[in-house]
């Protein structure tokens, strides 16, 4: 068996991926090439043999449409089969592209013209070197595109050269262009690879980190809950008042509850509740949510809805989403000291701003927005809101576990919890959940 037979299937993914984000990764990048390309054909056919214009351009653009359809289409074959044909289009395309060039140098038809044919192969050149990822497929087939280059104007020149001299020095010079331009494409991905290399072991040592600290948080929190238990229960022993055993065992049951608690938000900052989905119509749920916020929050608390200009169906849990966004409520309410004024509201989106969309995620979103107008929270900070036992009260004010319970709900009904700063000067919490469809 073959050694690229026996490779799994997920390198070839991983290939197929980079491949992608080489070609097709900017997509501003990826536009300017074209329109540079369009324009190209559209100048030559007024100078050049129409027929032969056409030709190349139509085959070149088939050949590029054909490597966007073997990196994007699923299903049909297997990922090796497909990394293999867009690899293989790839390199017919650079062929493509560069014959016509190598035709305008040969055939001498006028300076410009064989400006035009040096201009398109130093095009190709920096295209292919200045590219931010580095596939080793790519790779391979750059280098050989640069030695089919340098052979071809090698004998292109060798005619017009008349001493041996002139014949070495030309020589000599496209060796060291092409060794220069292969040199540095291997050494750019070796600083790739490394760099690639040093993130993942970031990224580890952060997961290391984060963990220490989430068992940690878990440990304290824990150990405060049984201190207060067995605390209450041997005072319970000792006491003879029955008020005072009483409220021993009252503060008991009070720190019980509280352990409880932690326990059904480190669950649901896990996502491993259990959730009963169904069609929500959202202007509904925030009129009810807004008159139990009136009776629920400080009375110098003022809580504005923001009226929906179209109808909004989001599936998602009823009773969870109120009660994460009683919660959000009250970090608002704490961000304000209880005097200041939380805008509800609730917009469609297309996507998770700012997150790649995943292949199986909704193609919309119903976004519940809880906005105040307290001090906020600083940029950088915004990303570790959701983490648990990330807080910015004092230790005796908070645990750090609400946003992270709103966050893992959020995430198990299929949406997710962002963090942006408001307009009306404080923090903005973005609650995405899955739009309903069909009626």
């Amino acid at each position: 068996m073959r050694a690229d037979q026996t490779m799994p299937h997920d390198v070839y993914l991983q290939r197929l991926e980079d491949l992608h984000r080489a070609e097709y990764g900017s997509r501003g990048e990826t536009v300017i090439r074209y329109l540079i390309m369009g324009s190209v054909v559209g100048v030559l056919l007024f100078v050049l043999d129409r027929t032969l214009v056409m030709i190349w351009g139509g085959m070149y653009f088939l050949l590029e449409i054909s490597v966007a359809a073997a990196v994007h289409m699923r299903g049909l074959v297997s990922t090796q089969t497909r990394y293999l044909v867009a690899l293989s289009l790839y390199g017919l395309s650079g062929l493509c592209f560069m014959s016509l060039p190598l035709y305008l140098i040969s055939a001498n038809i006028s300076p410009g013209m064989t400006f035009a044919g040096g201009a398109g192969l130093v095009g190709l050149l920096l295209y292919t070197l200045q590219r931010p990822q580095r596939e080793p497929g790519l790779m391979v087939a750059d280098c050989a595109q640069v030695l089919i280059i340098t052979a071809a104007l090698l004998i292109i020149l060798h005619p017009k050269l008349d001493t041996w001299m002139d014949q070495i020095t030309v020589v000599f010079i496209a060796l060291c262009v092409a060794g220069y331009y292969v040199g540095s494409l291997t050494v750019g991905w070796r600083q790739q690879r490394r760099l690639r290399d040093a993130q993942q072991r970031y990224a580890t040592a952060q997961k290391a980190r984060a963990m220490g600290q989430f068992v940690g948080g878990v440990a304290h929190d824990f150990n405060n809950q049984l201190t207060a238990v067995l605390g209450n229960l041997e005072l319970h022993e000792q006491l003879t008042n029955p008020q005072d055993r009483a409220a021993a065992l009252s503060e008991c049951r009070a720190a019980a509850e509280r352990a409880a608690m932690t326990v059904q938000q480190l669950l649901a900052s896990s996502g491993r509740t259990r959730l009963a989905p169904t069609p929500l119509a959202m202007g509904d749920f925030l009129f009810d949510l807004g008159e139990v916020l009136t009776d629920l929050l400080d009375p110098e608390m003022t809580v504005e809805l923001v009226p929906l200009p179209d109808p909004l169906v989001a599936y998602v849990d009823q009773d969870m989403l109120e009660t994460s966004a009683i919660q959000l409520c009250l970090n608002a309410q704490d961000a304000t000291k209880g005097r200041g004024r939380i805008a509800l509201s609730v917009e469609q989106r297309s996507a998770m701003s700012g997150q790649a969309p995943h292949p199986d995620a909704p193609h919309s979103f119903v976004a519940l927005i809880i906005e105040d107008n307290g001090p906020g929270v600083p940029v950088d900070a915004l990303p570790m809101i959701a983490e648990p036992f990330y807080t910015t009260k004092p230790a005796s004010e908070g645990r750090g576990l609400g946003a992270s319970a709103v966050a893992g709900f959020a995430r198990q009904s299929g949406g997710d919890l962002l963090f942006e700063t408001s307009p009306m000067g404080g923090l903005r919490a973005v609650v995405l959940l899955p739009q309903a469809t069909g009626d």
